[in-house]
């Protein structure tokens, strides 16, 4: 398996995104095409559509969300024509509610996902929309990038083990990487004493890493009175990790899928990249 499309979704203008650099340098290491999407949100209320607003003011502000994505696609030529990456951008408008969809039918095709950190000074409101778009409706492996240098070649990997399906999903999503990487750490924190791998937590991963060629240690953890996703992010910091996989977790809501408090935990505590799968 091998990344050979790269997509990376942006909804709105920054001079330097951590997002868009990631992707160009992911695209580059693995010889893949770059797709990149810039999207115009409508953000009017839907209850100010349901109260009967007047057809100029909606007409204003579907124009805008236009206006915006063109001028995100202008930026992001003008970028990408100055790199080695094979890409394209494709732009597109959505209102708040169908940011989701509207993200998970782009990315529906690609390998890998890449967006910026959506929580933080510099995050907006649509951010984790677009998050929950490609982990659960695209169910697209996802990178989430934060500010400051990253590699797009990460030598160092801490997988976040526990177990359950989503974890193994991204380990698998993960396994270009995993083969690239001369180090990888399989990371329990408190496995569970009634669980199916109790007498040997993470073994029968690390067997399966061998046969994909992947060596790899085991590390099991205690939380010494810390959250989980913060006992992970030491580990990660201690270990000199250059990313973190691990499963992306959400619960339903009114029928809509968003991102569990595990996830945004570990996110908000997370200093390298975190691969992430549903």
């Amino acid at each position: 398996m091998a990344y050979k499309t790269v997509f990376t979704p942006l909804t709105r203008l920054v001079d330097k995104s951590p997002a868009l650099a990631f992707a160009v340098a992911m695209t580059e290491a693995q010889d893949a095409h770059l797709e990149v999407l810039s999207l115009g949100v409508d953000r009017t209320p839907n209850t100010y559509y349901e109260i009967g607003s007047n057809a100029m003011v909606m007409h204003a502000a579907i124009e805008e969300a236009h206006a915006q994505a063109t001028q995100i696609q202008s930026r992001v030529r003008t970028h990408l024509e100055n790199t080695n990456a094979r890409w394209d951008t494709i732009s597109a408008i959505a209102s708040v509610a169908g940011i989701r969809r509207t993200v998970a039918t782009q990315a529906r095709f690609a390998d890998l996902a890449v967006v910026g950190l959506p929580y933080g000074e510099d995050g907006a409101p649509e951010d984790c929309l677009v998050l929950e778009g490609l982990l659960f409706e695209a169910d697209c492996p996802t990178i989430v990038v934060p500010k400051g240098d990253v590699s797009a070649r990460p030598d160092c990997i801490v997988i976040a083990w526990n177990e359950s399906p989503e974890a193994m999903r991204a380990v698998r999503a993960a396994m270009p990487l995993l083969k690239a990487a001369s180090t990888v750490h399989i990371a329990i924190v408190d496995p569970p004493e009634t669980g199916p791998e109790r007498s040997d937590p993470g073994g029968a991963l690390a067997v399966y890493l061998y046969r994909h060629g992947v060596r790899s240690d085991i590390q099991v953890m205690t939380r010494q009175g810390k959250k989980v996703s913060e006992r992970l992010a030491q580990h990660v910091t201690e270990t000199g990790a250059d990313m973190l996989v691990m499963g992306g977790y959400g619960h339903s809501r009114f029928r809509e899928a968003v991102l569990g408090g595990a996830t945004r935990d570990m996110l908000q505590c997370s200093s390298v990249p975190v691969l992430m799968a549903h």
